[in-house]
């Protein structure tokens, strides 16, 4: 009898394992589905915070431009922050009449530019994709999900845009 009740017990042991490993599997699933669906929302959100730093930088470009007597091109100076070191990225842009900055040529990858020395970001950075639009003389910067921010050229407006 004694080795009928071992092997009842640790049939028990293994059946609580089970139920307890499914239970953490289901519970894991759960987090996993909520986790993969707030990916979209912050995405988006990422793209609304790059608006909003867009519409801060074009505002201080624009209020330099002036107070240095509206030159046709100016230079921004970032200051990027590696682990121990300081480097100083110098970087021209070119300004229209109104003070508003232009890409270099009216293409899709002169529109990419132009975001990436706004921004301050490395050319190896393409979390938004700049595209160039005739019909209104805007570039356009597209993110992965489809939200976009639009920056027309020749009144500096700048229009954000959800997929959803």
């Amino acid at each position: 009898m004694q080795s009928q009740q071992k092997a009842e017990s640790d049939l028990l042991r293994v059946y609580g394992r089970l139920v307890s490993l499914t239970l953490i599997l289901i519970i894991l699933a759960v987090i996993g589905f909520k986790y993969f669906a707030t990916m979209p929302q912050l995405a988006a959100r990422s793209v609304e915070l790059e608006h909003t730093r867009f519409l801060n930088v074009l505002a201080m470009v624009r209020s330099q431009w002036l107070s240095l007597g509206k030159p046709q091109q100016m230079r921004l100076d970032w200051e990027v922050f590696n682990e121990q070191s300081a480097n100083n990225d110098q970087t021209s842009v070119l300004m229209s009449v109104q003070g508003w900055p232009q890409p270099s040529h009216l293409d899709d990858q002169s529109c990419q530019l132009l975001w990436q020395q706004l921004m301050g970001q490395e050319a190896g950075d393409e979390s938004l994709t700049g595209s160039y639009f005739t019909k209104d003389n805007s570039c356009r910067y597209r993110s992965k999900n489809g939200d976009s921010i639009g920056y027309q050229l020749n009144s500096g407006r700048v229009i954000f845009l959800t997929s959803s």
